[in-house]
């Protein structure tokens, strides 16, 4: 990773490494020792202007930090809930859009990593880039992530036509212009559900606890450690035509596990519903012509497919075990409380949400192995006498990950080397996150148990990896699908270059985005 970025246009093709100047000491012992023989070597005039420039450019900017944490939380507050959404989508863009021409003729392909990736994502560097130069707080971090729905106006999406079925007998509904409509409200093209469903019982144990007593008091959920409000689901269920989708995505959003919530992934996550659409009855959909459909016989739903978006709780007010929790028992709610079959059902994760789709399934391949093993021990009439007919919760039709976050172990590689240039999972963020691995793991055996990469993936259903060859989760990603096909998983891996981390995200702003949107929803599509 340090040799890659020998040949990387770092810095905005600036003379000088700003961050230099401005990043806290993190590099302890060894670490940071090679560092300063290596700048050393290379000039000692830099190291001297270093020690020169430092402590007056890094003072300023504490007096700036100071500045704004006593003002954000007002403007955030004004932004968030005063300016409607559509507003801030409008006016994000109209920046974008007056400024992507200026710096097409005046800049160029001269601040991205290489000069072969496309002029729009050269001029996202030159805007995102001096974030690292500033302190990155939970705070700010969950703000941000809060606000990613703005980057995915409805106009953004594909377009749509609305037909009405005729055939009001069929047996998908009555047609898109006859669904239950406040998707409006929140920018988005389906029917919103907030989901608030209080679980009876817990089928797949997750390392916290077993399971719980089908009592539904709090009490019995007390005797077994676990209360009301950890049995309930939360989330944002979109639903796109006048009946339920066959065929659901359950999105996992990410944020290291530190930020992001279940209402700021609403645009992203329906665009991936709408771009899955096939003819459920009949043939795929026509991603080509927006006007042509599949020969199913009611095809004004499209086969587009309902998305939930589980909530889970966050670090570090909370555990890591309990992230994992929340997120199996939202999959046990969509089997087995809204019906879905889970061979319908596909698993997507942004980033640490990767994670959590991992760890998910080897909770679920686990408690198989365990429920067979009690099938040979017992036999299947003891077993049945005893409650234990149905012990494990079928896996779904496989997982997409973008960007996954799987190792939890100490940063090394990639994750250590490309926060250097990587525009998401910069210098700053790298500094305020990675600790927390620590405090809320402990020591390094701790955190090998929790990182999925190294967990165990027999049985596993087929996986989907989508990642740049340039980004600070690289290696993981690389070894978490070795070791999945080591136990013959079905592992489809799509790599871009020069790209930050989970650049798909970006996908209303850069066409390498997009195109690695279109290659996930194509993989969707064939499950």
């Amino acid at each position: 990773a340090r040799e890659e970025n020998e040949g990387l246009n770092l810095n905005l093709g600036l003379p000088v490494d700003l961050t230099l100047y401005t990043r806290r000491d993190t590099t302890t012992g060894a670490a940071t020792a090679a560092t300063n023989t290596a700048v050393a070597a290379k000039s000692v005039s830099r190291t001297l202007a270093q020690k020169v420039l430092r402590p007056p450019i890094r003072t300023l900017l504490c007096l700036l930090d100071k500045l704004l944490s006593l003002i954000e939380s007002p403007l955030f507050h004004l932004w968030s809930d005063y300016i409607p959404l559509k507003v801030r989508q409008r006016l994000t863009f109209l920046a974008w859009g007056m400024y992507l021409p200026v710096h097409k003729a005046l800049i160029g392909r001269r601040t991205g990593l290489h000069k072969n990736v496309s002029l729009e994502y050269h001029a996202l560097t030159s805007v995102m880039w001096w974030g690292r130069l500033f302190p990155v707080t939970i705070k700010r971090m969950r703000f941000c992530l809060s606000q990613l729905h703005v980057w995915h106006p409805p106009d953004k999406y594909p377009q749509w036509s609305s037909i009405i079925t005729t055939n009001s007998s069929s047996s998908r509904g009555a047609g898109v212009n006859n669904k239950p409509q406040n998707g409006e409200r929140y920018g988005i093209h389906g029917h919103l559900y907030e989901v608030h469903h209080e679980m009876k019982r817990k089928r797949t144990p997750t390392g916290i606890r077993k399971s719980c007593s089908t009592n539904t008091s709090e009490a019995a959920f007390e005797e077994e450690g676990l209360t009301v409000a950890e049995m309930t689901v939360t989330g944002q269920y979109i639903q796109h035509g006048s009946r339920p989708s066959e065929k659901v995505i359950f999105w996992i959003f990410g944020g290291a596990f530190l930020a992001g919530d279940s209402r700021g992934n609403l645009g992203i996550a329906e665009k991936m519903g709408m771009l899955c659409a096939t003819g459920e009855e009949g043939g795929d959909y026509d991603h080509n012509n927006n006007n042509s459909h599949s020969n199913n016989k009611d095809n004004g739903e499209n086969g587009m497919r309902d998305v939930f978006i589980p909530d889970y709780r966050l670090v570090p007010e909370h555990h890591l075990d309990e992230c994992w929790h929340d997120i199996t028992l939202a999959y046990e709610y969509l089997i087995y409380e809204r019906g879905i079959k889970p061979e319908n059902v596909t698993l997507v994760g942004v980033s640490s949400g990767g994670g959590l789709v991992v760890l998910l399934l080897q909770a679920l391949a686990k408690a198989k192995r365990d429920f067979e093993e009690r099938m040979a021990v017992d036999g299947r009439d003891e077993a049945k006498e005893n409650g234990d007919e149905t012990g494990y919760v079928p896996m779904p039709a496989g997982g997409v990950m973008m960007g996954p976050f799987v190792d939890y172990t100490e940063p090394k590689g990639s994750m250590r080397e490309y926060i250097k240039h990587d525009l998401i999972v910069n210098q700053s963020v790298f500094d305020e996150g990675i600790p927390y691995l620590e405090k809320v793991l402990g020591c390094h055996e701790n955190r090998v148990k929790a990182s999925p990469v190294y967990g165990n993936f027999e049985g596993l259903p087929p996986l989907c990896i989508c990642v740049s060859q340039h980004e600070v989760v690289y290696d993981q990603s690389m070894i978490l699908a070795d070791r999945a096909r080591e136990k013959g998983v079905d592992v489809t891996v799509g790599v871009w270059k020069y790209m930050c981390h989970v650049f798909s995200l970006l996908c209303p702003f850069v066409p390498e985005g997009q195109e690695s949107f279109d290659f996930m929803c194509e993989w969707i599509r064939n499950r």
